[in-house]
């Protein structure tokens, strides 16, 4: 939720084009996240939709202008990562990126272990509803696979026959 006192108004005319390139994968994340504008001293309230090693993204209508530096506070699972950044991109009406700086080791530890926790969930995910290959037998495989269940019944009956 973004108090609107609190938010640095920015001009669409101002705002960057977003470069979809990445330096990392980013993970699906829904965090709570504030926001320090470390030139006007605005504090933003909101949630991140994704993060990755070096930085996340952040859901704002009204996004701060790229190359502003910020100090940031991400809260997930009891845990608190804090960091500076700056805001590497924005865009009017959906938000803005935001490349961590200055991360602590603590920090870094903390950021890894929630990554470490997203990717997993995630490929658990992938792997529940990935569809189950289909084993589909033609007349032929069908009737070879019934000829060699019967061949190994009648070994198995001779070997027992001839033991006694």
């Amino acid at each position: 939720m973004i108090d609107a006192a609190d938010v640095s108004k920015t001009d669409d005319s101002e705002i960057r084009e977003w470069n979809p390139q990445r330096s990392d994968f980013r993970y699906s994340f829904i965090a709570k996240i504030e926001v320090l504008d470390g030139e006007s001293g605005n504090r933003m309230v909101c949630a991140t939709s994704n993060v990755s090693r070096y930085g996340c993204h952040v859901k704002t209508l009204t996004p701060l202008l790229p190359d502003t530096a910020v100090k940031l506070k991400i809260t997930y699972g009891g845990g608190v990562f804090e960091s500076l950044g700056k805001v590497v991109y924005a865009i009017a009406g959906e938000g803005m990126g935001i490349h961590f700086g200055d991360v602590s080791a603590q920090g870094r530890i903390l950021l890894k272990e929630w990554l470490t926790e997203i990717g997993a969930k995630e490929l658990e995910q992938r792997l529940r509803n990935k569809p189950q290959p289909r084993v589909v037998l033609t007349r032929l495989d069908k009737l070879l696979l019934v000829a060699c269940v019967g061949g190994l019944a009648a070994l198995i009956f001779a070997a027992v026959i001839w033991l006694w």
